[in-house]
C-alpha cells in the first residue's frame, strides 16, 4: 500500500506551503480538539498543520485506508512529554484532503501542545475559536 499523500508531505524533509495547498481542497474542514470549532479553507487549515510540525516532533506509527478515507496514528514529543494523535482523512474524487479530524492523547500533553499552537498561532486564528462558546438552543438539537 502507498502512504496516503499527507503522510508523504511530513516525512518529507524540506516540503513547503505551495505542495501541502496542493494536497488541500479548496474548501478543507479541519477539526482539531485544540479548539472550539472547524478550521475552514486551504489557506487557513495548511497555515495550522505547517505550524505543527514546528511545535513537535515525532513519526507515524501505523496507516490504515479503505476507499478515501485514511486513519493516521502519530507519536512524538513535546515539551518532554509523550504525545499520540490519531487523525481521519477524508478525500474529495480528486484525491484532496477534503476533511481531517484529529484527537490527542493524554489530555494534559494536548494542552500543552494547544498552549504551543497558540503561541504561534494567536494572531492568525480569532480568539473566538480559541475559546469555548455555550451551544444556542438551535445547536442543541
Amino acid at each position: 500500500m502507498n502512504k496516503h499523500p499527507l503522510r508523504q508531505f511530513k516525512e518529507s524533509p524540506g516540503a513547503t506551503s505551495d505542495s501541502l495547498k496542493a494536497l488541500l481542497a479548496d474548501d478543507v474542514v479541519f477539526s482539531s480538539p485544540i479548539f472550539s470549532r472547524e478550521v475552514t479553507g486551504k489557506e487557513l487549515v495548511a497555515e495550522v498543520m505547517l505550524t505543527s510540525t514546528s511545535v513537535r516532533d515525532g513519526h507515524f506509527t501505523h496507516e490504515f485506508r479503505q476507499g478515501n478515507e485514511t486513519v493516521l496514528i502519530w507519536e512524538g514529543i513535546i515539551g518532554g512529554h509523550k504525545l499520540v494523535s490519531f487523525e481521519l482523512i477524508v478525500n474529495d474524487a480528486h484525491g484532496r484532503i477534503k476533511y481531517r479530524s484529529v484527537a490527542f492523547k493524554p489530555h494534559p500533553v494536548t494542552e500543552l501542545f494547544r498552549a504551543a499552537m497558540y503561541d504561534k498561532l494567536k494572531d492568525i486564528i480569532p480568539e473566538d475559536m480559541w475559546v469555548l462558546q455555550p451551544l444556542s438552543r438551535q445547536d442543541e438539537r
